[in-house]
């Protein structure tokens, strides 16, 4: 679901950014390739800044996490991660971008192609109240495919400047395939796991798609209309 959210906030960032510069006293032609070109320069600024942050790809060697209340045995934790390693995120695609003059419509389809994520080791231990939990856990996970279409259909006047009618988002459900293995109290719950990433999660998201679709629509839309 943050994957979902992530590319929620590039389109409203890149369609605000983009369209509200559009004017009337611009030519259609001048504009429509405004928007087309700010929007691929917006994506490949993304991807860009994705890579600067050390996201992608990113590795990490060795990481320890601990936190403690004041009064330990109520509650403390601690982690160890070794060797998590993902790839992908920064590999944003364009397949399609079109801005329809005559019908004053965006049509933008973008993709994350393979998301690569893998990790060597998991290891989590906490105690609250007293009591114990050990979590160890690796594996890896592969997501492809993850494909955005969205249409914004735009309306502009002299006066009343610049809206967004309606936004039309079409969600791909991606192929999801896992290889993890986790363990909980000595407990092995990796089948577990793995069918609820791989299938069980997929398979909610198709239920529910269009509903899915129709929820994005309404707050891209009120978020696009609020900037500009």
């Amino acid at each position: 679901m943050k994957t979902i959210v992530a590319f929620a906030v590039l389109i409203v960032g890149i369609s605000a950014s983009a369209l509200s510069g559009l004017n009337s006293d611009s030519g259609l032609e001048r504009s429509a390739r405004f928007v087309t070109d700010t929007i691929v320069s917006e994506i490949e600024n993304v991807s860009q800044q994705i890579k600067d942050a050390g996201l992608d790809p990113l590795h990490i060697k060795k990481e320890n996490f601990d936190f403690a209340l004041p009064v330990p045995v109520i509650f403390n934790a601690n982690a160890v991660v070794e060797d998590i390693l993902s790839t992908g995120l920064s590999d944003i695609v364009i397949n399609n971008i079109n801005f329809s003059l005559l019908a004053s419509r965006l049509d933008l389809e973008i993709e994350l192609p393979y998301i690569h994520a893998f990790a060597r080791v998991v290891n989590a231990d906490a105690t609250l109240f007293g009591n114990t939990l050990s979590v160890r856990g690796d594996g890896r996970l592969d997501i492809r495919n993850l494909v955005v279409k969205v249409e914004v259909r735009v309306s502009i006047g002299i006066i009343s400047g610049i809206s967004i009618s309606s936004v039309i988002v079409d969600l791909g459900i991606p192929t999801v395939s896992t290889n993890i293995r986790l363990a909980i109290q000595g407990n092995n719950y990796s089948e577990q796991i793995n069918e609820l990433i791989g299938k069980t999660i997929p398979d909610t998201l198709n239920e529910f798609n269009d509903e899915i679709n129709e929820l994005l629509g309404i707050v891209l839309k009120d978020m696009i209309n609020d900037q500009l």
